[in-house]
């Protein structure tokens, strides 16, 4: 009986180190840090960006507000996403209301997310920064 209990001892240590170990993987990146607040990065221009994301709604503020980009997202899993534009009216934004754009997680790094976006078999990758409230 002693033994039983010395070998389930072990087994739920065991289970719980690799439990948090692959908590801290880095290759395992923590990506619930993008499922809400406020963003930042930088357009084709350098020019700075906001992204609110709340759950299911992702809006980008760009030109300091003047235009805007709205998406709904479906989350596939914490570290991927499909987001489906529903309204924009930032000039020469070449797609429209009901684009999808799959969107994955790379590497998270403190406050920096780093991604791949993929729309119609193009890939892209962006960076963004989350704010302090």
């Amino acid at each position: 009986m002693k033994k039983l209990v010395a070998l389930t001892l072990i087994l739920v240590f065991a289970l719980t180190a690799m439990s948090l170990n692959r908590a801290t993987d880095p290759d395992d990146p923590n990506c619930t840090i993008l499922h809400n607040g406020t963003f930042i990065y930088a357009d084709e221009q350098g020019e700075p960006v906001r992204v609110v994301i709340n759950g299911k709604n992702h809006t980008e503020y760009h030109k300091g507000g003047k235009y805007y980009i709205k998406s709904q997202l479906n989350w596939d899993n914490d570290c991927e996403y499909t987001a489906k534009i529903v309204k924009a009216n930032l000039p020469g934004f070449p797609y429209k209301k009901g684009t999808k754009m799959k969107v994955i997680i790379d590497n998270v790094d403190g406050n920096a997310i780093f991604c791949t976006g993929i729309i119609d078999e193009q890939s892209f990758s962006s960076k963004l920064v989350k704010m302090d409230k």
